[in-house]
């Protein structure tokens, strides 16, 4: 089974930005493919088609075969999907479906926070919805996709990993790297030495004293902020969501309550006193006064050498799960030992990739640094991490398995030929007024 089938991590906000204001034409349908009594239609698989081709590079003006070459191995993929679902039907899986409306609703709250009222209704007018519909039509798309993950779960943990699999697996890799990795990484942050830093924050708390004492925030960070592009505003930031800003600073910050102060907060840039001004539902609204603390190049070169040194302790047999919940300042990874992600074996973040090129199951990358950190990366081979990868594998052969053995039990037809798309066909628009009209 393709790794693509029902690879629904799009969003309806995908589904309708995906859209062209040539769609209304192509909304003529055909059935391209029908599994047993469902049906799949031309306008589902542009829709499939338009989200991979974008996410390959892709454009309209591509070669047309090898557009061509995509629908097909797309449309395999939706029947794939469809055995798939129907099998895990005939097994009687069950979906809670306040799950399934949990997550529309999170879907459709995303959609309408990132277009207007009039934008939203354009979209549903192009793609010939109306919102009920288009919630219809999206609900079904969710059910399945919880219906997948329930039968995969429930066949990965059929799957007995042994010892002597994880032995032999090893065995047959050698040199070479699994289709899948894990990496782990250790990240080291620039900061000044330690002198600069106490007396850098002994002036940050001779201020924190004074806001507690009742000092107005923006007339103080007015004064005393060594923030060029906020002081000037009274020290304010404006408004932001997670992942803005830096890590230290976001972590402090979205604790606050409305009108809470912090206590000086350390990152790259010194020490933040941090106003928050307003929580909203996805973002913050805040203000800081930042006393500077600004690196050089003893504090850079200080800061890999400490690496190195964590690296030749990881080399030499220490545990590097153990030495980055101790020294990692990675605030995502580091309680989890490092654990950074999995990823097909070609495709590494073009920024790591370069730096883990010719490594081999356990070895470590040599320090890099990148905006204001050091890292390493470690690509795993712990025993748990060996038996989730043989786990996946034999997961993914199980699953092939069944859909080809349950693609024998029941009728699947496929046209994708030019010549039927071109011919109008009065049975295939009536079954489709049947299956897709107003739920």
């Amino acid at each position: 089974m393709n790794r693509n089938v029902l690879n629904f991590s799009r969003t309806l906000l995908a589904l309708l930005l995906l859209t062209s204001p040539t769609l209304a034409a192509e909304l003529i349908d055909r059935i391209v493919a029908s599994v047993d009594h469902h049906v799949i239609l031309w306008s589902e698989l542009n829709y499939r088609l338009r989200f991979e081709m974008e996410n390959r590079g892709l454009s309209p003006y591509s070669p047309q075969g090898q557009i061509d070459r995509l629908r097909a191995e797309l449309l395999e993929n939706m029947v794939d999907e469809r055995v798939l679902i129907l099998k895990a039907q005939k097994d009687s899986l069950q979906i809670d479906p306040s799950e399934v409306e949990e997550m529309l609703s999170q879907q459709f709250h995303m959609a309408q926070k990132n277009l207007s009222n009039t934008e939203f209704s354009e979209m549903l007018s192009r793609i010939g919805l109306n919102e009920r519909q288009l919630k219809a039509r999206y609900r079904t798309e969710i059910r399945h996709r919880l219906l997948y993950r329930q039968m995969r779960s429930l066949v990965s943990f059929r799957q007995h990993i042994t010892h002597k699999d994880v032995a032999n697996y090893r065995k047959t890799l050698g040199d070479t790297l699994p289709l899948q990795i894990s990496l782990s990484n250790i990240r080291i942050t620039v900061r000044p030495d330690s002198a600069l830093l106490s007396k850098k924050l002994e002036t940050a708390e001779k201020i924190y004293q004074q806001l507690i004492d009742g000092e107005d925030f923006d007339k103080l960070a007015i004064r005393t902020s060594e923030d060029p592009g906020s002081s000037g505003n009274g020290g304010d930031l404006g408004c932001f969501e997670s992942g803005t800003l830096v890590p230290e600073f976001e972590e402090a910050a979205f604790k606050l309550n409305d009108g809470e102060i912090s206590k000086p907060v350390l990152s790259q840039y010194g020490y933040h006193l941090i106003l928050l001004n307003e929580k909203r539902e996805d973002a913050i609204c805040a203000s800081h006064i930042l006393i500077s603390a600004q690196t050089n190049e003893r504090d850079k070169e200080r800061a890999r050498k400490k690496l190195e040194v964590i690296r030749s302790r990881s080399i030499g047999d220490e545990d590097f799960s153990a030495l980055a919940r101790t020294y990692s300042d990675d605030p995502n990874s580091s309680m989890q030992g490092g654990l950074w992600g999995t990823f097909p074996r070609d495709q590494i973040p073009d920024f790591l990739s370069p730096h883990v090129e010719g490594l081999n199951l356990g070895q470590i990358c040599k320090p890099f640094f990148l905006q204001g950190d050091w890292f390493i990366f470690k690509i795993n081979d712990d025993q748990s991490t060996v038996e989730g990868l043989i786990r996946e594998i034999r997961t993914e052969l199980a699953m092939n398995k069944m859909i080809r053995e349950y693609r024998g039990e029941i009728h699947i037809e496929t046209r994708l030929e030019n010549e039927f798309l071109r011919k109008p066909n009065n049975d295939a628009s009536r079954h489709i007024s049947e299956t897709h009209g107003p739920n």
